[in-house]
């Protein structure tokens, strides 16, 4: 068998330890993901709370409740990068060494694969940039908590604490303490949004159909530079 020719026991072993050194590193980045989603899930669930539980809180409330979800997003953006790191890593010795000691007649999909993985333990480097990380977490979690916010940051501003009943009362309610205009804040928020719905959708690349690995083609672009 071609991996057992190639590989005497000892590095075989060797490789294991270093397999569950990596799986042990993508489950604790995967942990601290969970961790800032919750934290945003958690604030935004008091943050409502408290706007709509007492007339007395103004609507920026629910906007100071949206900076906090981006902060947490910009966070878990950086720990998605490190933990998609690991997950590469452990993909491609999924794919190509494991795959072949259970199948020993199956091909690697990557024939370079030995090589891609030293020189990726020579120079380490993130597979996905900071925006990549930024779109795919907030297509994935984070858009359902800024649509909650913007729903319920329009349901305060429009009927709480009563139906308003002229169009006006928009720009009027929508003022933050007197001294940022209404026109100003609804410019900002539907900027905000799209801007947001413009990285979801910039960010977006569909994954090689073969191989899972992230990046895998622009790894190899790097690989040849």
């Amino acid at each position: 068998m071609e991996h057992q020719e190639t590989f005497p026991p000892e590095n075989t072993t060797a490789l294991c330890h270093y397999y569950r050194a990596e799986m042990d590193r993508a489950n604790t980045w995967r942990t601290r993901l969970d961790v800032t989603t919750n934290w945003a899930i958690v604030t935004t669930a008091a943050f409502l709370s408290v706007s709509f539980g007492n007339a007395k809180f103004p609507h920026f409330v629910i906007i100071l409740a949206t900076i906090f979800v981006l902060f947490f997003l910009i966070i878990e953006s950086r720990r998605y990068k490190y933990f998609d790191l690991w997950r590469w890593r452990i993909a491609l010795l999924n794919e190509n060494f494991f795959t072949q000691i259970v199948s020993p007649d199956s091909k690697p999909l990557r024939p370079n694969w030995r090589e891609m993985l030293s020189s990726e333990l020579k120079y380490s480097r993130f597979k996905i940039s900071f925006m990549e990380a930024f779109g795919r977490r907030l297509r994935r979690n984070y858009s359902w908590i800024f649509i909650l916010l913007g729903i319920c940051w329009i349901a305060k501003i429009v009927i709480h604490p009563v139906p308003i009943t002229e169009f006006s009362e928009i720009l009027s309610r929508a003022t933050i303490f007197n001294l940022i205009p209404g026109i100003v804040v609804l410019i900002i928020g539907i900027l905000f949004n799209l801007s947001l719905m413009a990285i979801a959708i910039i960010t977006y690349k569909k994954r090689d159909v073969e191989v899972q690995i992230s990046s895998i083609k622009q790894f190899g672009r790097e690989s040849k530079g």
